[in-house]
């Protein structure tokens, strides 16, 4: 068994310190069906959890670089790798010698401490997050510093750290870590706890108490760099540092692209056989056998056709000698055959959340959605049957296809699943009393699809790079891209397209983000 173990802030959480609801969605439909996962933070339990909860942890995790190996379903730590007192006395005699002002976590009458010197500038910012927390204890003295059973220190930008390297070594009984925060770039962290405690450590005792084969790890910052020399994996996010990404195995989306849970994903899920077709041109003549199908079933009155004779033209088009409203996982889908099931969805794609989690795990699935590319207006006389006025226009605007997708996000990077974008020529007739263009309250707008111009199938990065309109700079912003795509909504197509790998954030323009497509 692989156990998956990851890093938190800046690995699985975003930029906001939290974890997508669509990360912690896909991880919950993992663990549910048997993936090991679990983490490995320097946070305590008492901001790893909260920020956690919404993800069905089954596993022990691993805290403070290992000080803690803490088990979440019996709520008890099950490890503690904690310095010996003469450790401690060494690091408290460095404090005072240098003139250093860290917070100290130690266990103090029982509960978890965190003890700082009053007025201490460099933890100005940690503590001013942190007014709430009353594990957070100020203090006035050195003394009162170091009471309690001590087990972890933390200096933000020390002064001396030349010093703290020299004494704070595995033979005088330490392990320590120096990293850039991954929320505040101007701090430094220089992090020290027994040697007996680390993320390589911690990584090693996870997969003894899981009983794991192989370790996959993750991660992004510095201190993430020991757990990687003991996996039999490990991945660097995209946003991680030069070190880290150097040292990894591969590289895996950014944070803000779940990166983590899209990989795991990919990796675990079986691949069902699909065979995409050669050509986008669809078969007119079968394209017309289907239309003719739906309107014999569904037209018995004017009026009545809608958005169902599209539904029903495309399911029977892709239901060609196959079989209908097969049923999946509980759930029913529109056709099945050689190549997977077949579902068509005109809008709302929310409502294929709950069956794209059973379906793409039986067969590969193709998700239609009707685009109306072409669109002819007629306004007709109900009593005569004669054409008022006619227009037409032609789309060019993704915005609600893009929207669509959002809905489904989780499952884009699912090795099973592909979106089919059925451009279509429509015929739209709203009928009116008579001239004067005064509908009947309860006719609908009636939509007859004529033609079948092209299909657009998305099974990979490359296919939505199709979006991205020539003449961007080698980086943009969404400004940028708004002005080549007036059409349609920049923000949402980048969220797609940043989610599925086609571009990547490269940094900042004052306060516009810079992009880049991802070759």
């Amino acid at each position: 068994m692989t156990l998956y173990i990851s890093d938190l802030d800046g690995t699985l959480l975003n930029s906001s310190k939290k974890i997508k609801p669509r990360a912690a969605q896909m991880l919950n439909d993992m663990v549910d069906n048997g993936t090991m996962f679990t983490y490995c933070t320097a946070r305590r339990i008492h901001s790893a959890g909260p920020i956690m909860e919404s993800v069905n942890i089954q596993l022990p995790v691993a805290l403070m670089n290992g000080v803690f190996i803490y088990d979440p379903i019996k709520n008890e730590y099950i490890k503690k790798n904690f310095p010996t007192s003469e450790a401690v006395e060494k690091l408290k005699e460095a404090v005072i010698k240098y003139g250093e002002k860290p917070m100290i976590h130690a266990i103090i009458d029982g509960e978890l401490r965190n003890s700082y010197l009053k007025g201490s500038e460099t933890l100005k910012t940690y503590v001013d997050d942190r007014k709430h927390d009353k594990s957070m204890r100020p203090v006035e003295a050195y003394e009162e510093l170091f009471e309690g059973e001590v087990f972890y220190a933390v200096f933000i930008n020390p002064v001396n750290k030349e010093e703290l390297d020299r004494i704070f070594t595995p033979e005088n009984g330490f392990s320590h870590t120096y990293y850039r925060d991954v929320y505040h770039n101007d701090e430094y962290w220089y992090e020290v706890y027994s040697n007996t405690a680390s993320k390589a450590n911690a990584v090693l005792q996870l997969k003894e108490i899981t009983g794991a084969d192989e370790i996959v790890c993750f991660g992004d910052s510095d201190n993430d760099l020991p757990m990687f020399s003991v996996s039999d994996r490990c991945y660097a996010v995209e946003n991680a540092s030069e070190e880290v990404r150097e040292s990894a195995d591969g590289i895996v989306g950014s944070n803000e692209a779940m990166g983590v849970p899209v990989f795991i994903e990919q990796e675990i899920f079986e691949k069902f056989d699909y065979t995409r077709p050669e050509s986008d041109i669809p078969d007119e003549e079968r394209f017309a056998s289907a239309i003719e199908k739906a309107l014999s079933r569904e037209r018995s009155t004017i009026g009545t056709l809608n958005e169902k004779t599209i539904h029903n033209t495309l399911k029977n088009y892709y239901s060609s000698e196959i079989s209908h409203e097969a049923k999946i996982g509980g759930f029913y889908a529109d056709a099945a055959g050689e190549n997977g099931i077949v579902e068509v969805q005109t809008a709302n794609f929310l409502k294929l959340n709950n069956k794209l989690s059973k379906m793409l795990r039986a067969c590969h699935v193709t998700v239609v959605y009707p685009f109306e590319k072409n669109v002819h207006n007629f306004s007709i006389n109900e009593q005569t049957g004669e054409v008022i006025s006619s227009s037409s226009r032609k789309n060019n605007s993704y915005s609600k296809f893009f929207l669509e997708l959002y809905r489904i996000k989780a499952f884009l990077t699912n090795p099973n699943l592909t979106i089919c974008i059925a451009e279509l020529e429509i015929n739209k007739k709203t009928y009116y009393k008579d001239e004067r263009r005064i509908r009947y309250r309860g006719i609908p707008k009636e939509k007859i699809p004529v033609r079948y111009i092209k299909e657009i199938r998305l099974d990979s990065k490359q296919d939505y790079m199709q979006f991205i309109p020539d003449g961007l700079p080698v980086q943009f912003t969404k400004k940028d891209l708004g002005k080549l795509c007036k059409a349609t909504d920049p923000s949402i197509m980048l969220e797609i397209l940043e989610y599925v790998g086609a571009v990547k954030r490269v940094g900042k323009n004052g306060n516009a983000v810079l992009y880049s497509v991802d070759s």
